[in-house]
């Protein structure tokens, strides 16, 4: 018979750094390191026409889950963050011209002060495009997400797209 204390042995440890995407199963979003944590979509519209790279997709969680293990209830939903500043990555006009297009995937931290942190590349498409992809995201500030009145640090996976042409 298992009691509650032998559950809560069981569950993984919570992480506290930045996860290792290598150990993930070939093929698994990236959002799997979110595991059993509540995860939030957010898309924001990146209309910058030199780039023409669309809305940029974030799926966040909370970054320390409840380490009681317990359902979330309603009203410990996370609030989520608001874009405040936000910088489009540049767009070489040489790769545009070469068609070079694809989705860079990162992973961040988003702290309670509304800066953006720990930054990795998770997938890439060119080097200098996923550079560009980071030093951009470096720059964002969002008006912090907040759970129960209080701000939180959120772990952030974002998708940004890199399209030579939107009306394909």
């Amino acid at each position: 018979m298992h009691s509650a204390n032998d559950a809560a042995a069981d569950a993984p440890p919570a992480r506290t750094a930045p996860p290792n995407f290598a150990d993930l199963a070939p093929g698994a979003k990236p959002e799997a390191i979110f595991a059993s944590k509540r995860v939030y979509t957010m898309h924001v519209s990146m209309p910058n026409l030199n780039s023409a790279t669309g809305s940029w997709i974030l799926n966040f969680s909370e970054l320390r889950a409840d380490p009681s293990g317990r359902r979330v209830a309603a009203g410990d939903e996370v609030a989520s963050p608001v874009a405040v500043k936000k910088v489009d990555p540049k767009y070489p006009p040489t790769l545009v011209a070469e068609h070079v297009e694809g989705e860079v995937v990162l992973y961040a931290v988003i702290r309670r002060d509304g800066s953006v942190d720990s930054i990795q590349l998770v997938k890439g498409v060119d080097e200098q495009l996923d550079e560009n992809a980071m030093h951009a995201f470096a720059q964002w500030k969002f008006r912090p997400a907040e759970k129960q009145g209080e701000t939180v640090d959120l772990e952030v996976i974002v998708h940004i797209p890199f399209r030579t042409s939107v009306d394909r």
